[in-house]
């Protein structure tokens, strides 16, 4: 795998930090991170139960290894459950890179659980390379708020400004 070519368009099946360590320097606009959040569960392919050392170990090796694949001006999204947002919140921020976001996405639906409430949301962890140069295309993703389509009113003068307001709504 050694010096493979990336195509556009296409899924790779491997270990992340190997595929990710025959990739050249600053190469990557934007990752998107959904790693196995390591909560006890034996999957088809792999046992989600490390220990915690290795684990962080783990997930210190493929920030690094994202870090150095980004592009100064490159953001990173991390979707992961409640036992280590707050740890890959600590790396990343060790890392270098400057928290933009730490996003709630909301569902409807959830694993059954006998002794804790559902788990019905994942945190998602967004940060870039660079404090000042990053892109992020807030017109694409803005939805009206309930101010705006419930009473019509506007909290700032600037009405282009603002007919939409940002919320990340994830379902």
């Amino acid at each position: 795998m050694k010096g493979m070519k990336m195509e556009v368009d296409k899924v790779y099946l491997g270990d992340c930090v190997k595929i990710m360590k025959t990739l050249p320097n600053k190469s990557v606009d934007l990752v998107f991170a959904d790693p196995p959040f390591n909560i006890g569960l034996k999957y088809d392919v792999y046992n989600d139960n490390l220990s915690y050392e290795k684990y962080y170990k783990w997930s210190e090796e493929w920030i690094k290894e994202a870090c150095r694949l980004l592009k100064n001006s490159g953001a990173i999204y991390v979707a992961i459950g409640d036992e280590f947002a707050a740890e890959l919140n600590i790396i990343l921020k060790r890392r270098g890179f400057y928290f933009r976001n730490w996003i709630v996405w909301h569902y409807t639906f959830g694993q059954n659980q006998r002794k804790k409430f559902t788990r019905a949301h994942t945190h998602i962890l967004y940060f870039t390379k660079d404090k000042e140069r990053f892109t992020f295309n807030d017109k694409h993703i803005r939805v009206p708020s309930a101010r705006q389509l419930v009473y019509k009113k506007s909290v700032s003068e600037d009405e282009e400004e603002e007919q939409r307001t940002l919320f990340a709504v994830l379902r």
